[in-house]
């Protein structure tokens, strides 16, 4: 009786399929690890991982001049938290599977200090959003300072965005889906 009952105490239970939460981000020990994370994040529309990417005490966003000047009250006191809102309001309107593809090509690299350097690249952001009224592909150029932090991980402490064609900045989509 006590085989029988110890048996049923070793009985196994079904496998249970991964965690949805699972994440796919690597820690950025380089900077290319970390624009990596951040088109990753950005592809599974993974809001938490995006953020990541950022320095949360000391993020600085520059838009397009353009937009800048047209909406200064929206740019004055940019934060983490404003860019949490923007991408959480951009997921939540996706018309795609995913959060879109971002492609980045390095125009200029510059050290800055020993922990901090200068990313510039192009970029074209393609992403399938609800609101018609404004482009699905979003090209420019970006200039990142990216600084590592006390675990010797990078992270974007300022961005600029730079438009190059008109009415298809970042910027552009920022200001869409932060309202």
């Amino acid at each position: 009786m006590s085989f029988l009952l110890l048996y049923s105490c070793l009985d196994t239970r079904p496998v249970e399929s991964p965690s949805t939460s699972a994440s796919d981000w690597i820690s950025p020990t380089d900077y290319q690890i970390l624009l990596s994370n951040l088109s990753t994040a950005i592809t599974q529309r993974n809001t938490q991982n995006y953020i990541r990417c950022f320095e949360r005490d000391e993020l600085r966003f520059v838009p397009a001049a353009a937009l800048l000047n047209a909406n200064p009250s929206v740019w004055s006191n940019w934060s983490i938290q404003d860019e949490q809102t923007y991408i959480s309001n951009l997921f939540a309107n996706l018309t795609g599977v995913n959060g879109g593809l971002l492609n980045l090509t390095e125009v200029d690299l510059q050290d800055v200090s020993a922990d901090s350097l200068r990313y510039v690249g192009n970029y074209v952001y393609q992403v399938r959003h609800a609101d018609t009224t404004i482009t699905n592909e979003f090209r420019g150029q970006l200039s990142y300072v990216i600084k590592r932090n006390e675990f010797n991980e990078w992270a974007i402490h300022r961005w600029e965005d730079i438009e190059t064609v008109p009415d298809s900045s970042w910027s552009l989509l920022k200001l869409t889906y932060i309202q």
